[in-house]
């Protein structure tokens, strides 16, 4: 009966590796990266910001990209909103947190192609120390060597949105809209054969 139990899961991870043996590991290219996001403000006007300092990887199957997956980490302590004082509010107790939480990360967990050839990324969100689901519709926008220096490059869009409530920030609800939206442009590469 070990015997078996074995032999079951000899092929079990057999398999596994067999799925995720087309896929190639790809790093973010942290000069041509943006994470932007917009939260309304009392109804007047979208606020518009961003995160600047963010790493990522990629494992892509072109073949079955279903079998892809990406980790994203993302410092808090970049966001910035072009005005100093807001920044420094955002990232205090009463927002991100940024010394308590100094980094919001991102796992996939499922990857799904849709019918007009862009991919549904299901993963957790953990941010301000609680992981919660997030959902990002992306779009392949190009694969091939880079022109500039001819490594192998991928380039995505994706969106999405969470509400900060449910991530433990909530104050100067509802002047400050719940609802934050995210849209994210990125390459990632690997080194040129």
């Amino acid at each position: 009966m070990h015997a078996l139990k074995v032999a079951v899961s000899s092929l079990a991870v057999g398999a596994m590796t067999s799925s995720m043996a087309l896929a190639e590991t790809y790093q973010l290219e942290k000069t041509h990266v943006d994470l932007l996001f917009s939260i309304n403000h009392a109804g007047f006007t979208e606020k518009h910001g961003s995160f600047r300092e963010l790493d990522a990887t990629l494992d892509y199957d072109s073949e079955k990209p279903e079998n892809s997956r990406v980790t994203v980490t993302v410092k808090t302590a970049s966001v910035d909103t072009a005005l100093p004082a807001r920044d420094t509010d955002l990232k205090g107790e009463h927002f991100l947190d940024v010394q308590k939480y100094p980094e919001m990360r991102f796992v996939s967990t499922r990857v799904t192609p849709v019918a007009d050839g862009s991919l549904r990324i299901e993963g957790d969100l953990t941010l301000h120390g609680i992981t919660k689901p997030l959902t990002l519709e992306a779009r392949l926008n190009k694969a091939g060597p880079n022109p500039f220096d001819k490594k192998p490059t991928l380039g995505f869009s994706a969106t999405g949105a969470l509400k900060r409530s449910d991530f433990g920030m909530s104050n100067y609800l509802p002047m400050i809209g719940d609802v934050v939206t995210l849209t994210i442009d990125a390459e990632f590469n690997r080194p040129a054969p």
